[in-house]
């Protein structure tokens, strides 16, 4: 394995001044483009291209402030969240608002567009009109600020499985489908819900954190679709009111049980079924939260050169890799690990792709924060990143479909267990 070197920024917790509070404010847009494109996530679609909108696509923003630092979040019911959108967005927020911390969240859905740059033409892109609406979230946001209490509780839902079985003999099988629910090790079925309401009491947002892939539409599928998070959000906004986002997880090796359902089979209902049972979820738990101030907030940022997995310079091996694969490297070989401490028991760390689901309850045993969320598709479109286990057992996104070099993901993931050390104040960077 070639080295790989890190490079740290961290902005360090520091004492809030006399007075302080935590104001929030959040904006959405609708972010569904024009039919026309080819669809993100499934190879077997071909050429085909969307045809319509079953349900909007969204970008909703949240922004955060203690008076000294300000971030902003946004979710996208999208396939993902690359770095050149990343990047090009930060610039944009930076102009108009003078910070740009900035968290991108896809969703992860495989019923949303690829990022075409001269669709639906040259002279006006979508993906243009996306990073204009995605600014203009963060700017509304940030105009609707407003004093906030932060409430934080953990839910459960049993609706996926690990797509990876592991035979006797270490071999793997996939395990696409599971409507039976067979159990299936390992699966985080915990769902995190973070609250903030006005100190009357009147709901601002709620961000859900759960790692299942939004995957029970399928290849047959060409309508614009947020997939289940989107039923779950119109659930919980109408059961407790403000704005729901959604957090995808670790869920690089978790599907559904209702995995890529056929049109025939009920795929919308079964989409709407699921989004609804972690929707009723999510507002049992709400309505029993307890909130408390926040007089603070503290960001870091790790940048990790990451290498290939495979010396692609070598044109042998690089006609055995997929193309898209290897023009995706190019552009996102390093890697962010983006942090945002809430106050000293909320944490929520950003990884730039599909990690498998041990990395994400790993966050959150070893954290020295006490609630830690992984929020995974973020900031970056690395692929997947398999464990070093699941990398020598093979199968699907561990032996194949997979760029990043083994180990890659462990790294990741220590170095935001260390940036939340630091920022929580738990590790000294002086003697």
């Amino acid at each position: 394995m070639r080295r790989i070197v890190s490079v740290t920024a961290l902005v360090l917790l520091m004492a809030a001044p006399a007075g302080a509070e935590l104001r929030v404010g959040v904006a959405k847009a609708d972010v569904t483009p024009p039919p026309g494109v080819r669809m993100y996530g499934y190879g077997a679609r071909g050429e085909h291209v969307s045809t319509g909108v079953h349900d909007p696509l969204y970008a909703k923003a949240i922004v955060l402030t203690d008076g000294q630092r300000t971030a902003a979040w946004v979710t996208m019911d999208l396939g993902y969240a690359d770095k050149p959108l990343t990047r090009d967005i930060r610039a944009a927020v930076s102009a108009a608002l003078g910070f740009d911390d900035v968290f991108l969240t896809s969703s992860h859905t495989h019923s949303g567009p690829t990022f075409v740059p001269d669709f639906p033409s040259a002279a006006n892109p979508w993906i243009q009109e996306l990073r204009r609406k995605v600014t203009a979230a963060i700017v509304e946001a940030h105009g609707a600020l407003q004093p906030a209490r932060l409430g934080v509780g953990w839910g459960r839902v049993d609706l996926g499985h690990n797509r990876r079985r592991v035979r006797a003999d270490g071999t793997v099988e996939m395990l696409w489908e599971n409507r039976r629910g067979i159990p299936t090790s390992p699966v985080d079925k915990s769902v995190a819900v973070v609250a903030f309401d006005t100190p009357a009491g009147e709901p601002i947002a709620t961000l859900v954190n759960l790692a299942i892939h939004p995957v029970v539409l399928g290849p047959e599928n060409l309508e614009y679709s947020a997939d289940y998070p989107g039923a779950m959000m119109a659930v919980v906004e109408r059961g407790v009111g403000g704005q729901a986002m959604f957090l995808q997880g670790a869920a690089g090796d978790i599907n559904p049980f209702w995995d890529k359902t056929s049109l025939a089979d009920g795929a919308y209902e079964q989409m709407r079924s699921m989004g609804e049972t972690i929707g009723a979820e999510v507002v049992r738990v709400r309505k029993e939260l307890l909130f408390a101030d926040v007089d603070s907030i503290a960001l870091g940022v790790e940048r990790v050169q990451i290498s290939p997995r495979w010396d692609i310079d070598d044109p042998a091996i690089r006609a055995g890799v997929r193309r898209d694969y290897v023009e995706r490297f190019g552009r996102e070989g390093e890697a962010e690990v983006k942090t945002l401490l809430i106050g000293s028991d909320l944490a929520l760390a950003s990884f730039p792709g599909e990690f498998f689901v041990e990395h994400g309850l790993r966050l959150k045993d070893e954290s020295v924060v006490i609630n830690t969320l992984f929020v995974g598709y973020s900031n970056g479109h690395l692929g997947y990143f398999p464990t070093i286990k699941a990398a020598a057992q093979g199968g699907y996104g561990a032996g194949s479909s997979t760029i990043v070099e083994v180990g890659a993901g462990e790294l990741l993931v220590n170095r935001a267990l260390i940036n939340l050390a630091y920022l929580s104040g738990q590790v000294s960077r002086t003697p």
